[in-house]
């Protein structure tokens, strides 16, 4: 077993391809409601933190070009 610990950040278009898997699966009944819920909270989860950190990023870039015009 691997013990080093590998960072991995999804991308919006891989979240995107689980919920449209997700929702297929329902539609197919291959999966419940209760799991897709689960996955769609989660989903929403990710949306929130990936918004958070790009209005970070853009804070911070605007925080650094505010600096160098002083």
């Amino acid at each position: 077993m691997n013990n080093e610990y590998e960072k991995k950040t999804m991308t919006i278009e891989e979240a995107q391809a689980i919920l449209s898997e997700t929702l297929e699966e329902v539609a197919q009944r291959k999966t419940t409601v209760r799991r897709a819920t689960a996955v769609a909270r989660l989903a929403l989860a990710f949306a929130r933190i990936t918004e958070v950190a790009n209005l970070k990023a853009r804070i911070e870039l605007l925080e650094q070009a505010l600096k160098k015009r002083k």
